[in-house]
């Protein structure tokens, strides 16, 4: 059993805005590129410090550096340009939806530098690199360039089989893929699944795959069938995900569950009790060695505070669980 966490966490706080007065300067002219990247590693260091201190076990780097889950990723990317605003699911959160108007390639690597920094602040805390799923990063892309959908996203699956090669001769033992829109596009299921198929191809690295944002019912299947050791989901939106039977009868005995129980999109934390009562069931049914406890998605939709006692809530439900 171990206590993670699902991607991205609050980057400022009512009592640190030096991130945002930072990108402020620079957007002015009146802060050098080499001065907001010392900020950004600054803050991203508390922020692994913080997971660190709320009793995480296995820890991303907040991506702090992310405006958001699809253009930090697209502008590494040869291909793109900068298109309009849209906004993330039912979140009131909005992405710069990144258009293609060429061949894609990897001008730079996406995360693995920022995970070589993460790990050497997490003090030996196992750090995990998270990329945006191909099929999700692919489906909030307006294509100006490829002949099919497939096309392009076939290209995005060979750009990150490139960068998760990368990260794992680097010595990331376990990569993360976020892919909630899988969950709400059920006939697509043999392409994203091809396509996450070729994202893990001779990648000498375990992965994880976390759906959020809903249930998995309707991709269950599919879903359970692809070459990933986690497989992350949803039980605060995902309703369906409740159903003792459906995880006890088919949740796939080489795999883990990713238990999301926290819900990350709402401040009211979840009482210990609570939480530990889920736990116990989750292991009774796969086994406390095949659970990952963590938030249902990322943290990033809350206050810094809040964050911080949500994880420190789920850690301390953990440790219930294991005391008995």
């Amino acid at each position: 059993m171990i206590v993670t966490v699902v991607d991205n966490y609050p980057k400022i706080s009512e009592q640190d805005q030096r991130l945002r007065r930072a990108i402020a300067a620079w957007e002015d002219g009146k802060l050098t590129d080499e001065e907001l990247e010392r900020v950004y590693d600054e803050v991203t260091q508390q922020v692994i410090a913080e997971q660190i201190e709320a009793g995480v076990e296995l820890l991303t780097d907040g991506q702090i550096r992310w405006d958001d889950a699809i253009s930090y990723l697209a502008r590494k990317l040869e291909g793109t340009q900068r298109g309009g605003l849209l906004r993330w699911f039912d979140n009131n959160f909005y992405f710069r939806q990144p258009v293609i108007v060429g061949k894609l390639s990897r001008k730079e690597p996406l995360v693995l530098n920022d995970w070589l920094k993460a790990r050497n602040w997490a003090n030996g805390v196992p750090v995990k690199p998270v990329l945006t799923g191909p099929y999700t990063f692919a489906k909030f892309c307006l294509n100006q360039h490829y002949a099919s959908f497939e096309d392009l996203l076939f290209d995005v699956a060979a750009i990150w089989n490139e960068e998760a090669k990368a990260l794992a001769s680097a010595g990331a033992k376990l990569i993360q893929l976020s892919e909630p829109t899988i969950l709400f596009h059920p006939e697509d299921a043999p392409v994203w699944s091809e396509a996450i198929r070729r994202v893990v191809e001779g990648v000498n690295a375990d992965f994880a795959l976390y759906t959020f944002f809903a249930d998995a019912s309707k991709v269950w299947d599919a879903l359970m069938q692809l070459p990933v050791k986690i497989v992350g989901l949803d039980f605060c939106s995902g309703e369906e995900n409740r159903n003792a039977q459906l995880v006890q009868s088919e949740f796939p005995k080489d795999k883990i569950l990713g238990f999301g129980i926290v819900d990350a999109r709402n401040i009211k934390p979840e009482p210990v009790d609570e939480l530990a009562r889920q736990i116990d069931w989750a292991a009774g049914i796969v086994g406390a060695e095949r659970l990952h406890v963590n938030p249902n998605c990322g943290l990033e939709f809350l206050p810094r505070a809040d964050a911080k006692r949500k994880l420190e809530t789920l850690a301390s439900a953990v440790k219930k669980v294991r005391g008995s």
